[in-house]
C-alpha cells in the first residue's frame, strides 16, 4: 500500500481508513466480528449462519451456495482459501447494525471479510438473491486473497469484476442501453492514470447513481474480457497473487486503464459501430 498523504496524520489516516473502506463491500466496525459469530449455523448447512428471525432466509440459501460458489471459483480461476460463509439478517435493524442504512446496500462483504444478505433480498427483491449472492461472494474471494474489499485496487474494477461474474449482478437495476445513454451524455466513470488507494472513487465522484456505476464498469471489463479472454486471466490471476493494480494493469494491456477506459466509452459518441477504430484495444506488445 502507498503511504497516506504527509498531511494525514497517523490518526487521521486510521479515520481516512474507516472511511475508506464503506463501499458495496461496507462498514468496518469493530465488533461486527464479534457479532456475526454469535450467528447461528444452519442445521442443514454450517455455511450459512442466521441471526434472531433469520432461519427462514437462511434456509433459501442453503441450496443456492454450492453452486454459486462454483460459479465464481471457476470465473476467477482459483478456489476460495477457505470455505464461504454466508451470514442472513432476520430484520432490518440487525443488518443495519454492520451497514449503514443510507447505503441501501442490499448485501455487503462487512469488516473481517464476512458476508451479509439483508432480509430485503427475501421479500422486496427475491428475484435478486442469487445474483446479489453471487456478486458478493466475488468480493469475498478477492479478499481472501488481498484483503477486505482492499483498498488497493479501484472501486470499478472490484464492482465491475463482481457484477461480471454474477451475469450482471449488482448491475441489473439498469440496462445496457441505460449505462452507454449515460455515456453518451459523458456521463460515465474515469479510471485514474494512477491508483492512488486514499482517493476511493465510487459513483458520486461522476455525478452517477449507483446502478449506472456499476453497469459501466462492468461494461468495460467484459469489453476487456472479450477481446482477450486470456489477458484477462493475466490480470486477474497478478491481481489474485497480489501485484500493485498499475502494475498488474501495465504490463498486461501496455496502457493504462484510463487510456483504455477513455477509448471504450468514446464508443458511445453517435453509436459509434464495434469495429470502429476508437472501440479498439491496442494489441499487447504493440
Amino acid at each position: 500500500m502507498l503511504a497516506p498523504p504527509k498531511s494525514v496524520g497517523r490518526s487521521g489516516w486510521a479515520v481516512l481508513l474507516c472511511i475508506l473502506l464503506s463501499a458495496c463491500s461496507s462498514l468496518g466496525y469493530r465488533d461486527a466480528g464479534e457479532e456475526l459469530a454469535s450467528f447461528k449455523a444452519l442445521n442443514t448447512n454450517s455455511q450459512v449462519r442466521y441471526g434472531p428471525g433469520g432461519e427462514a432466509y437462511a434456509r433459501q440459501v442453503a441450496p443456492l451456495i454450492g453452486d454459486a460458489v462454483r460459479q465464481i471459483e471457476a470465473f476467477h480461476g482459483r478456489a476460495f482459501r477457505t470455505p464461504p460463509v454466508v451470514h442472513v439478517c432476520g430484520d432490518d435493524a440487525c443488518f443495519h447494525r454492520f451497514v449503514h442504512a443510507k447505503w441501501h446496500f442490499t448485501a455487503a462483504v462487512v469488516y473481517d471479510n464476512r458476508l451479509l444478505l439483508a432480509p430485503r433480498l427475501f421479500t422486496r427483491e427475491s428475484g435478486r438473491l442469487r445474483p446479489i449472492l453471487v456478486h458478493e461472494l466475488s468480493h469475498l474471494h478477492m479478499g481472501q486473497y488481498r484483503g477486505h474489499y482492499t483498498m488497493s485496487i479501484p472501486v470499478w474494477f472490484h464492482e465491475g469484476l463482481a457484477s461480471l461474474a454474477a451475469d450482471g449482478g449488482g448491475a441489473d437495476l439498469v440496462s445496457d442501453d441505460e449505462a452507454w445513454r449515460a455515456a453518451q451524455a459523458s456521463k460515465h466513470f474515469q479510471a485514474d492514470e494512477q491508483h492512488l488507494p486514499w482517493q476511493r472513487r465510487r459513483a458520486q465522484s461522476w455525478g452517477l447513481s449507483i446502478s449506472v456505476f456499476y453497469r459501466q464498469s462492468m461494461l468495460f471489463l467484459a469489453h476487456l474480457r472479450a477481446r482477450d479472454p486470456q489477458q484477462f486471466v493475466l490480470l486477474l490471476n497478478r491481481l489474485q497473487d497480489g501485484m500493485d493494480f498499475d502494475e498488474a494493469f501495465a504490463s498486461t494491456y501496455q496502457a493504462n486503464p484510463n487510456r483504455l477506459a477513455q477509448a471504450f466509452f468514446g464508443c458511445a459518441d453517435d453509436r459509434l459501430s464495434a469495429d470502429h477504430p476508437l472501440c479498439q484495444l491496442p494489441n499487447p506488445g504493440l
